[in-house]
């Protein structure tokens, strides 16, 4: 079996697996709330559900589309579901997965890479739990005797790790990364004035750059 046939069989197999997990994950979630309700006595009607819905959907609805197109050519599928699963996506198992492609100068698109971001994730995902759970334990005892500066600190660790992540990509076009930085500028400021929802704002600054990138290459392949 070649690598290509590799390959396929190893989606195949992760295809199913992530639809069984992630579906797993989805009826997980409704447990504790049905317990709740079955223990308290208390059923929320049909008409409080969906606006608790709405406005989940409003808040979150964007996401549900924005972050698959976005996020899986670095995640790649076995790296999605995975993500999917285990949450904090764009703040930890996200640039995880870029360092350890870059580390190991694995191109994003291929095997390599995404079997490498794959591991990376993996990995995440036990760090990420034993440190939650060290903290968890040990954090009300320490947090109170830290610095304010220290506390003040630990605000800029998501915008650090997103500016990081940032800053290699724009290292490897740096054209398209000041083209995409305005685009985001755009998205900020101008966006809203002309009448663009909210929570729509991030996928079209996707699209954007999408186009911006695409529109760059273009222009390459003549020249």
């Amino acid at each position: 079996m070649n690598q290509e046939q590799s390959m396929q069989a190893f989606k195949g197999r992760i295809t199913k697996l992530g639809l069984f997990f992630t579906t797993l994950a989805v009826v997980a979630n409704f447990v504790p709330a049905v317990y709740v309700s079955t223990a308290t006595g208390i059923f929320p009607s049909a008409g409080q559900i969906l606006q608790i819905w709405i406005a989940a959907a409003a808040a979150f609805g964007a996401g549900y589309f924005v972050q698959p197109i976005a996020y899986f050519p670095m995640l790649g599928l076995a790296g999605t579901f995975l993500c999917w699963v285990v949450g904090s996506v764009g703040d930890l198992r996200l640039p995880c997965a870029v360092m350890a492609q870059k580390i190991t100068n694995a191109e994003q698109g291929t095997p390599k890479a995404e079997l490498v971001g794959t591991i990376a994730i993996c990995c995440s995902v036990v760090v990420s739990m034993a440190m939650i759970t060290f903290f968890t334990v040990a954090g009300n005892a320490v947090m109170p005797y830290c610095p304010k500066i220290v506390l003040k600190a630990l605000g800029f660790v998501l915008p650090g790790v997103i500016g990081a992540v940032y800053a290699d990509f724009c290292s490897k076009d740096f054209k398209l990364g000041i083209i995409c930085f305005l685009i985001c500028l755009a998205g900020k400021f101008i966006f809203p004035k002309i009448g663009v929802p909210s929570a729509l704002i991030m996928l079209v600054n996707i699209i954007c750059c999408i186009l911006a990138a695409r529109a760059i290459f273009m222009t390459m392949k003549k020249a």
